[in-house]
């Protein structure tokens, strides 16, 4: 990636400001100013730090990044520099999730005709955002319970359809643990103590929405469609969907856009053309 940015340089003048992957890219593509910055993704977390690293150790100028927050202030370790800024929430999907409308629209576009209403009981955004945060909280607290004590857990790609009771809408956190530990090798800690864990986790945890990644929210919205509104509609579908709907006015709200202009002396034009 380090490699990448020196090659881009020899022909390129414009800041250079490195997201994690192409899914950032195709939401910052729409609101940055492409003639003074460019995104470049750098195809994981992993590698947008260690490109950083470099960057920061070489003073390589007009090099920056914007990056997901994942469990920053919570687990020691992720980079922090004047030239890095998080997201507000997990990642930049989970911004979208919570951004005013986003969400609402969506749900009204696929679901209009399955008896959604905008503003209706059990269809407002509220409605919608509680049930999608109970849905991904506890997959999101198990993860960041492996991150935190390396216990290399396999929560990718989770498949959170499995572990839901229809009937309540709710996690079931047996089949979660069953199933997180069937798709783990080595597992190295038992059913019970895993469960006794994620349970006293969830007592101290005042914010559960800080613990949702928007992949899972996105999944969690995709089930709710389905069990209420009779409606199928992949969470893959739902992500683009909301990342195209995400309005300039929007992108205001998040933080990035602000602090963002502030490697520019507050000048936001120069990043954001919104």
């Amino acid at each position: 990636m380090y490699a990448e940015l020196i090659m881009l340089r020899t022909n390129d003048a414009r800041h250079f400001i490195v997201v994690e992957g192409p899914a950032d890219v195709a939401v910052f593509d729409r609101f940055t100013n492409i003639d003074s910055c460019l995104p470049v993704p750098a195809y994981g977390k992993d590698s947008a730090h260690a490109c950083m690293y470099r960057v920061i150790e070489d003073d390589f100028g007009g090099v920056f990044a914007i990056l997901d927050r994942d469990w920053l202030e919570l687990i020691p370790g992720d980079l922090q520099d004047p030239r890095i800024v998080h997201t507000d929430q997990y990642d930049l999907d989970a911004c979208i999730f919570f951004a005013d409308k986003v969400y609402e629209g969506i749900a009204s576009s696929y679901c209009a005709g399955s008896g959604f209403r905008v503003g209706a009981s059990d269809c407002t955004e509220q409605d919608l955002r509680k049930v999608c945060v109970a849905l991904a909280f506890p997959i999101g607290v198990l993860r960041y319970i492996s991150d935190r004590d390396g216990l290399g857990l396999n929560l990718r790609n989770f498949p959170l359809g499995e572990v839901v009771k229809r009937d309540q809408l709710a996690v079931d956190l047996d089949s979660l643990i069953d199933l997180c530990l069937a798709r783990t090798r080595n597992a190295t800690n038992s059913k019970d103590l895993l469960k006794e864990n994620l349970t006293r986790e969830f007592r101290e945890i005042v914010t559960p929405a800080r613990y949702c990644s928007g992949h899972d929210l996105a999944k969690a919205f995709s089930i709710l469609l389905k069990y209420r509104w009779n409606v199928r509609v992949g969470a893959d579908v739902v992500e683009r969907s909301a990342r195209s709907s995400l309005s300039e006015e929007r992108f205001r709200d998040f933080s990035i856009y602000s602090e963002a202009a502030r490697w520019f002396e507050g000048k936001t034009e120069v990043i954001w053309r919104c």
